[in-house]
């Protein structure tokens, strides 16, 4: 062992080190890329926020768009920014501050969400809705791995007026929920649908999301929170999983009404996160407790929070760009 680090050591230094550190470490020698890569540094590292997505009503660009017409959206590991006027696409790593411009698609876009899980591999695609058909969409896919747009035809296998913008994207498929009670689930390989009934009504306020390799639903009234996990889906048997209200989140009770919506899943914990006006909580859900909460600040009154995406740290995401 003369000259060398033993391992031991040198995974209780690096699940210290920040996650940019991290990601040119992987470059030092093939022992450490395997250390760094593992699931058990993996597991020591705090989760990453790709981005906190928020609407303030104080800043506006003309025609009542924010920014005069631009987008921003956080992914897991990755902004997508897109401007309308012109159009144009530019996807950013937060972490290694490297961005990709993508050529304009062909067609005018009507929606659009970036697929990329930091997990399973640092190729991305994103996907733009194009048209709309009776059951179905018209949509181009850019994969960054061809580094070109495809078109394609999709049917969503339920009328199309039937289906919200709440879209979650795991295992290579994006998971789209429907106002008629079903989400749906197209494969982006393939383009096949499937739909699964969910346990409750869709509302604005309804979330679904993956932890520990399992769909589940989130659904709120703002004051009471339930979640069901999807235990057989050729069956489409989903089990409730958590129940929560008010009182668990604000033990005591509160001086005035409160409400709390629903922002992301852990991916590995018994984790959620809520937002309360001007905080964003972690709720641990077995110790039915609030594990930690941020405060955005009294400037920021007026401020609605959107969604946040958390993952663990990957050598992908690190690649992602590259």
């Amino acid at each position: 062992m003369d000259g060398e680090m033993d391992e031991d050591v040198l995974t209780e230094i690096l699940a210290r080190l920040p996650c940019r550190s991290l990601a040119r470490f992987q470059c030092v020698s093939t022992s450490w890329r395997r250390i760094i890569s593992s699931d058990y540094l993996r597991r020591r590292l705090p989760l990453i926020t790709s981005g906190v997505l928020y609407h303030d009503d104080t800043h506006r660009g003309g025609d009542g768009d924010l920014d005069g017409g631009r987008r921003q959206q956080a992914y897991t590991g990755l902004l997508l920014y897109y401007a309308s006027r012109p159009t144009a696409f530019h996807v950013v790593n937060p972490t290694t501050r490297l961005w990709a411009e993508l050529p304009p698609p062909r067609a005018r876009t009507l929606l659009s969400v970036l697929a990329f899980d930091p997990c399973a591999s640092p190729h991305y695609r994103v996907v733009c809705f194009t048209g709309w058909l009776p059951r179905g969409a018209t949509i181009e896919v850019f994969d960054s791995e061809r580094g070109a747009w495809r078109d394609h035809e999709v049917d969503f296998g339920l009328d199309t007026d039937a289906m919200s913008a709440t879209m979650h994207y795991s295992g290579g498929a994006l998971h789209v929920l429907a106002y008629s009670g079903h989400v749906v689930r197209v494969d982006l390989d393939t383009m096949a649908s499937a739909v699964t009934a969910l346990p409750a009504p869709v509302s604005c306020r309804a979330r679904a999301g993956h932890c520990r390799g399992r769909l589940r639903f989130a659904s709120s009234d703002g004051t009471r929170l339930r979640i069901w996990e999807l235990k057989d889906a050729a069956g489409g048997e989903w089990a409730l999983k958590h129940e929560i209200g008010v009182s668990d989140v604000v033990p005591g009770g509160a001086s005035q009404p409160i409400t709390f919506l629903f922002m992301a899943f852990h991916p590995e914990r018994e984790l959620v996160y809520l937002w309360s006006p001007w905080k964003l909580l972690a709720f641990d859900m077995v110790e039915r407790r609030v594990e930690e909460e941020w405060v955005f600040g009294s400037e920021k009154e007026g401020t609605h929070l959107i969604q946040v995406w958390l993952f663990p740290f990957s050598r992908h995401l690190a690649n992602a760009l590259a």
